[in-house]
């Protein structure tokens, strides 16, 4: 009875956002840089070569993460402890060496490195959190996996912290 009330509630939600969607006026579109559909803004301290390898990636958690929100929203564990599994298994970018002269590795900055672990092992987390059929816990593990993300585009657009 809770599951069909959360999914009623999701249908129910997703229908009116979308009608609500419908109903407004198209907004004037803003400089490309600046759009959100578009992506993050282009940081200056990287190369155009190392931007393109750390989208085609960006781009995939994209995605995962939009299915990640719908697998815990509707419960659909499965789902969840599949994605996340696979989230966590990714190959990593690796630390330069000290002396490296590997332009993309040594461009990222150090927090970078540290996000990327954090990710892996909230996404394992997440993984096994997907196992216990504990509602509550499904959320708050998914909640920590996305301030992960929300830290790594921050360190993306200001390498310094400033």
């Amino acid at each position: 009875m809770r599951r069909l009330v959360l999914v009623v509630a999701a249908v129910v939600f997703t229908q009116s956002a979308l009608a609500q969607e419908k109903a407004k006026p198209a907004e004037p579109k803003r400089p490309a840089e600046k759009r959100a559909e578009d992506g993050l803004t282009k940081p200056d301290y990287l190369s155009e070569l190392a931007r393109q390898m750390l989208r085609r990636r960006m781009e995939r958690h994209g995605r995962d993460m939009t299915m990640l929100m719908t697998g815990v929203v509707l419960l659909k564990r499965e789902v969840v402890q599949s994605l996340s599994a696979n989230l966590a298994a990714e190959p990593r970018i690796t630390r330069p060496l000290p002396d490296s002269r590997d332009e993309l590795n040594s461009a990222l900055p150090e927090r970078f490195f540290v996000l990327q672990d954090e990710l892996r092992d909230r996404a394992r987390q997440l993984a096994e959190t997907a196992k216990t059929g504990k509602d509550k816990e499904l959320g708050e593990s998914f909640a920590r996996l996305t301030q992960t993300c929300v830290s790594c585009h921050a360190t993306y657009l200001n390498p310094k912290g400033e």
